[in-house]
């Protein structure tokens, strides 16, 4: 560990103890949505987070944040309500099986709330996911019934279009495709009707506006995106951004508590703005 990231560290903790964050975050309330891919022990690759340092962040949020379901987040935005200080949603994206297996037990175990984007052509296939074509080891998606199980244990199931498809740059009827299937697929294995959506990539370029009509159209009541930044009364539902997640725990709530922010690729550090809309 570098002498920067040290001192870093240590200002965060001191600041932490001071009252500091938990002041500066009552002037201006936001939420932090977390977007999680898998949680193992055998994959260092960054789409994964292992399971003690996930476990620690749990046992933190359950005794420190405010953390809500996406959906209810969804209607205090709606109604431009207060959103309550350190407040935290938490989001899985793709379909991994460690989700089911790793992540939902422990979930329930702090008794926490999360929605899982699902991809809804992958689902119950052997098909790797292009940029797990390289890896050094296999990673299993969920059948339908285990997502059936998610949802009967009382998580969030959430679109994530049909074959992860980048909604930046297909054509408008592939988008309407691909959303509007996901959407069935989904509600037609599981029983019950589904509200959000996250798109895939989550980057700025990734999606287009014309895309949003047809999300909207689907019935979806939110979308979620993936490069950084907080959520405020004033968010637009449709635009809802997510923070990344982080290899220690240390880091993830220097995220969460708005101390240090990546947006766009980048991480900035951050003593006195309050989020990024």
């Amino acid at each position: 560990m570098g002498i920067k990231s040290n001192l870093l560290f240590s200002s965060y903790r001191t600041m932490k103890r001071a009252g500091y964050f938990t002041l500066r975050n009552s002037l201006t309330p936001y939420a932090s949505i977390l977007m999680y891919h898998r949680i193992n022990n055998y994959d260092p690759e960054c789409l994964s987070t292992c399971v003690d340092v996930f476990e620690e962040t749990l046992a933190i949020l359950r005794d420190s944040y405010n953390v809500i379901p996406l959906p209810t987040l969804v209607d205090l935005i709606s109604r431009r309500d207060a959103i309550k200080p350190g407040t935290v949603v938490i989001t899985f994206d793709d379909g991994y099986r460690d989700n089911i297996l790793v992540a939902a037990p422990l979930l329930r175990k702090y008794n926490l709330p999360a929605t899982f984007f699902v991809t809804s052509q992958y689902i119950g296939t052997n098909r790797i996911f292009p940029w797990d074509t390289q890896s050094s080891v296999k990673h299993e998606l969920m059948s339908w019934d285990e997502v059936r199980e998610l949802s009967r244990m009382g998580f969030e199931i959430g679109g994530h279009t049909a074959n992860h498809v980048n909604l930046g740059t297909v054509e408008l009827d592939e988008a309407d495709k691909e959303i509007s299937m996901s959407k069935g697929k989904i509600e037609d294995e599981i029983g019950r009707q589904i509200t959000s959506f996250a798109y895939p990539f989550g980057g700025r370029d990734y999606i287009r506006k014309d895309i949003i009509p047809i999300i909207k159209k689907a019935g979806f009541k939110c979308c979620c995106s993936g490069y950084g930044g907080k959520v405020t009364k004033y968010s637009d539902p449709f635009a809802l951004s997510r923070s990344v997640v982080y290899q220690t725990s240390i880091e993830l709530f220097m995220e969460i508590d708005n101390f240090v922010t990546y947006i766009d690729g980048k991480t900035k550090i951050r003593l006195w703005e309050q989020h990024d809309g």
